[in-house]
């Protein structure tokens, strides 16, 4: 089986589903992954073959771009598999008469979670519906969609088959989404590329801090930081990213260790409580490693994840608007020191081991290609 895999380039919504390819790939289906350029030593890493598309800093260019790329090579092609944002996807696949799978690397989005993300984040533009109704047109020009509403196609047009990277234990609104329709295979779970670490633990608590890549407000909070812990008996590691000068941050005490980029799992696992702005692949990462949890959530599906992992008693959420150092301290203390919090993890920690995982979630699409095949030859 010849699978052709479309995806955006947002580390977030590219990350997990390369455990899903290895698995594919190990079950003997050929993958070709198609991405911006930019992207190819990454795809290769996973033993997927490689076709790229010009990036571009508009999303609906990028749209355009994977859409005129996937044209060209989609007959080559059994089945066609696409993250949810590009949302053309199920639409290219029938206009080519293939089977095709969505990804949903974030839990799935109904119209009320549709309309908290409308609310904050980078979707707030989308708030007005011409300007839905604009930018939908001016990517799908004269393909036919089932809406006229991007955001509506995501959300009312489903494909037959949908793999959720959540379990259903924090899926907000979990009995709108039928088991026929979405299959619930817990967090993507998977050997990552080794990289370079120079920490070692010592016998103070670890606080790690990881803001993804929200910089122009991480900018203010790793000060608040670097003051709340400073000379505290924890060691702190600050994961700030390739953007942040860490120049502009004086006199940073020895207990706190700033880096570009950390092998996150393996942090994690040694980490005590982990500070993060509650994006759907940090919190994944947290209970796959047993790490309790403080969430600042910025926007996007933040103040949705994070609620949900307070509701599940795995962490404790700070407002991003008011965090300082007593509030700061108070809560990864309590977290910290929190054996109800760790119970709790422990007990998604089963869950997410019973879940299907890419494992499962690869033999679904095996499984849904041959069925159809099957029922096709019957005809």
């Amino acid at each position: 089986m010849k699978i052709l895999f479309i995806n955006l380039p947002y580390y977030g919504h590219v990350v997990p589903t390369i455990g899903l390819v290895q698995e594919l790939i190990r079950k003997g289906c050929e993958v070709t992954y198609l991405m911006p350029y930019d992207w190819k030593d990454r795809i290769e890493e996973s033993g997927a073959g490689f076709i790229g598309y010009k990036n571009h800093s508009q999303l609906a260019e990028q749209i355009k771009n994977a859409y005129a790329a996937a044209e060209k090579i989609i007959d080559e092609f059994d089945i066609i598999v696409y993250e949810q944002f590009f949302f053309l996807g199920k639409h290219l696949a029938e206009k080519h008469n293939k089977p095709v799978v969505r990804i949903f690397t974030a839990p799935v989005t109904n119209r009320k979670m549709m309309e908290e993300f409308i609310r904050s984040g980078p979707l707030r533009i989308f708030k007005n519906k011409w300007i839905n109704k604009a930018f939908t047109k001016d990517i799908a020009k004269n393909i036919p969609l089932k809406t006229d509403n991007w955001l509506d196609e995501i959300i009312y047009n489903p494909p037959d088959l949908n793999l959720v990277y959540t379990l259903r234990q924090y899926q907000p609104y979990e009995d709108e989404f039928s088991d026929k329709l979405y299959r619930f295979i817990g967090p993507s779970v998977y050997n990552r590329k080794s990289q370079a670490f120079d920490f070692k633990k010592g016998n103070n608590p670890v606080i790690y801090i990881s803001f993804g890549t929200i910089i122009k407000e991480a900018r203010t909070f790793f000060r608040t930081c670097v003051e709340t812990f400073r000379n505290e008996n924890y060691d702190v590691i600050i994961s700030c990213g390739d953007r942040f000068d860490t120049g502009r941050i004086k006199n940073i005490p020895s207990n706190i260790h700033f880096y570009s980029s950390v092998p996150q799992i393996d942090v994690l696992k040694m980490a005590d409580v982990f500070v993060t702005h509650g994006g759907m692949n940090s919190v994944s990462e947290a209970l796959v490693s047993g790490t309790p949890m403080v969430i600042i959530p910025f926007a996007s599906d933040q103040p949705v994840n994070a609620r949900t992992m307070e509701k599940l008693g795995v962490a404790t959420v700070l407002d991003s608007s008011s965090v300082e150092k007593e509030s700061l301290k108070s809560a990864v203390e309590h977290v910290i020191n929190n054996d109800v919090i760790r119970k709790n993890i422990s007990n998604i920690q089963n869950f997410i081991k019973a879940s299907p995982g890419n494992n499962g979630g690869a033999d679904m699409i095996i499984d849904y290609f041959n069925n159809l095949y099957e029922i096709e030859n019957d005809l």
